[in-house]
C-alpha cells in the first residue's frame, strides 16, 4: 500500500528576482511547461537567494497567469513552499500589501 507523505509548508517572504520557463525533459514531467522564479527572500538574519519551482498543476490559475502575464514586478509576496531535494516547490503565494 503506498502512503502519500504530506510534506510541512514553509513561508518565505520576499520579492520575484527573476522568473523564466522551462520545459521539462524528465520522463515523468515530459513536456511540462514550468518556472523557475529566483527571489530573493527576506528573514531575520538577512536577504539570500532561493529558487522556487512553479508548476501549472500545483498552483492556482490564478499564480500561473500572473506568472504568464509578468504581473509580479515590484510586489512583495508571502510564498508558501514545499521543500524538496533541488529547491522549493511553490504551493500557493500572497501579495503582501504594504
Amino acid at each position: 500500500m503506498l502512503r502519500k507523505n504530506k510534506r510541512k509548508l514553509h513561508e518565505l517572504k520576499g520579492t520575484i528576482h527573476y522568473c523564466w520557463p522551462v520545459t521539462s525533459k524528465s520522463k515523468v514531467y515530459k513536456n511540462q511547461p514550468f518556472y523557475s522564479l529566483e527571489i530573493k527572500s527576506e528573514s531575520l538574519l538577512g536577504s539570500s537567494k532561493q529558487t522556487i519551482y512553479v508548476f501549472p498543476n500545483l498552483v492556482s490559475k490564478a499564480v500561473w497567469k500572473t506568472l504568464e502575464q509578468e504581473n509580479y514586478e515590484g510586489k512583495k509576496y508571502l510564498f508558501y513552499c514545499e521543500k524538496r531535494v533541488r529547491g522549493w516547490r511553490l504551493k500557493e503565494w500572497e501579495e503582501i500589501k504594504e
